[in-house]
């Protein structure tokens, strides 16, 4: 069963992520149906996939609105701090 907390958890980070590819690549924004209801399928993740789509489809029997499966073969590592050239200073205490 997967576990609802981690199932937000990525399910958030998947939909930044999206909307940032989105940002990036306008154009996938035109195939998307108005009004619509995007979900995530992940390579390897079976019961994440299964929970997505479950809830995917109850969202489809209760409000009618289109669905759109966005599949990825996972997320690549974050990039690090985005600090540029940071100065670290430490001062030290007289004893």
């Amino acid at each position: 069963m997967m576990n609802p907390h981690e199932f937000a958890r990525k399910q958030m980070e998947l939909t930044a992520e999206f909307a940032r590819y989105v940002v990036e690549h306008p154009e996938v924004d035109e195939l998307l149906p108005e009004q619509s209801y995007i979900y995530f399928e992940v390579s390897g993740e079976v019961e994440f996939n299964r929970f997505s789509r479950e809830l995917a489809e109850k969202q489809l029997r209760a409000e009618g609105v289109p669905i759109v499966c966005v599949r990825t073969k996972g997320l690549s590592p974050p990039q690090g701090s985005r600090l540029i050239d940071p100065q670290i200073s430490p001062t030290v205490v007289p004893a």
